[in-house]
């Protein structure tokens, strides 16, 4: 979680210090559509509101469409475009820069107590 938010201008100028959740990703492959992403989308919410925060944001790159599906489902909408830029040191030790094309979407984070029944399981993921 980026508490201060999202680096990129484009988003800083739209909201201001909405806090970003970042870098979110199931791994490996296998482990995809079990309900992992959802559980820890909604525990960052969860977090966000224990620090009186009442919205949360997230990137998602244009090329990714099953991550956006399951962000539209958890209720984020669209804020703004923007370049996500960033860079890794590869296996040789030679440092990569990126470039990607994104979607900044937000939730508003409801207030008071949790109605939901809590997760049957640590993650409440749907076994194979």
């Amino acid at each position: 979680m980026i508490w201060e938010g999202c680096g990129a201008p484009e988003v800083r100028a739209a909201l201001p210090g909405c806090p970003e959740l970042n870098g979110l990703g199931v791994w490996p492959p296998e482990l995809r559509s079990r309900g992992i992403g959802g559980a820890l989308i909604r525990r960052a919410e969860e977090l966000a509101r224990e620090h009186g925060r009442t919205v949360l944001g997230l990137g998602v790159a244009a090329d990714n469409p099953r991550a956006a599906d399951l962000y539209a489902r958890l209720g984020y909408r669209r804020l703004t475009d923007y370049v996500g830029r960033w860079s890794y040191e590869d296996r040789d030790g030679v440092t990569r820069e990126c470039v990607e094309h994104c979607t900044f979407l937000i939730k508003e984070l409801p207030s008071g107590t949790l109605t939901e029944e809590p997760p049957s399981g640590p993650l409440d993921v749907k076994q194979p």
